[in-house]
């Protein structure tokens, strides 16, 4: 995958994300679209989206439906894959899944906003017993004891393959499904989790009932904290900092959308795209022309 260099990465598949791609596509730039759930479970749970203009009274599933098929009608390339890491280069990004690396000329973050907040010792212990990748970091805790926190379905993937490696894997599922498939020896605990502990290395994981000694934690949500994918990366607070050119404080990398604040909007988020990948195209110009 490597050999590609698509001229943008667009990194989530909401409105913002849709939009950004769409117009990408119109303008006859490569897109890779990186959308691992089903676009935007957020809007699709909206019984009813009576604000965005010239489609009313339109449920949220319905809309996202619309949105998505628009964009994909342009054949932009879709990767059911979560990006957990974004490295700048030289003259493009490397951007890491758990199943491959793609690289890409500019960068558009559309992710959203993470859902959860951040664990007591999250962020002190990231690298340190911390990570959101069980195949990318999974062999630095093989024959030892690993805890699973995880907000959706996907974690029992993550869990089962720790399984095969981990001496001990306690899993934390914080969603209402039921568990299918999980191997014998997991050990599903369901409670919440408090804090991460540990002096240089993660020591064990405090939650409302006990404390579970382990060595490290991984942690699987719908998106990441976006500072922790992208090092370096300025935020305003506990969104991304942007111009009004929606450009970042990293060149090439362009943000829209809830990421970049509020009013969390869907309108917003559309218009946000299309400054996005307009500034992402005007920036490969520049480039080009020097």
């Amino acid at each position: 995958m490597a050999e590609t260099i698509y001229d943008i990465a667009v990194i989530g598949g909401g409105p913002a994300g849709l939009s950004a791609a769409l117009t990408g596509r119109i303008r006859n730039k490569s897109i890779a679209l990186f959308e691992h759930m089903d676009f935007s479970l957020k809007l699709q749970k909206a019984h009813l989206v009576d604000n965005y203009l010239g489609l009313p009274q339109i449920t949220g599933k319905g809309l996202m439906q619309q949105m998505s098929a628009h964009c994909l009608a342009h054949s932009p390339d879709l990767i059911k894959e979560k990006v957990v890491n974004i490295f700048p280069g030289d003259d493009s990004f490397t951007i890491a899944t758990p199943k491959n690396i793609y690289n890409a000329k500019t960068v558009i973050i559309a992710t959203g906003v993470v859902a959860t907040a951040l664990f007591k010792g999250e962020k002190e212990m990231l690298g340190r017993g911390v990570s959101y990748c069980a195949t990318c970091d999974g062999m630095f805790y093989k024959d030892k004891d690993v805890a699973v926190i995880s907000y959706s379905t996907e974690g029992e993937h993550e869990a089962n393959y720790l399984d095969e490696i981990c001496r001990n894997v306690y899993y934390l599922p914080q969603y209402k499904s039921e568990l299918s498939g999980m191997r014998s020896g997991i050990e599903i605990i369901n409670t919440k989790p408090r804090s991460i502990e540990g002096d240089s290395q993660v020591e064990k994981l405090v939650t409302e009932h006990s404390d579970i000694k382990v060595h490290g934690v991984f942690i699987i949500r719908q998106s990441d904290p976006v500072e922790n994918v992208l090092p370096g990366l300025e935020l305003d607070g506990e969104v991304i900092k942007v111009n009004r050119d929606m450009s970042t404080s990293i060149p090439g990398v362009f943000a829209a959308g809830d990421c970049i604040g509020k009013p969390w909007q869907i309108a917003k988020a559309t218009g946000e795209g299309l400054v996005a990948v307009l500034s992402a195209i005007s920036y490969l110009e520049k480039k080009a022309n020097k």
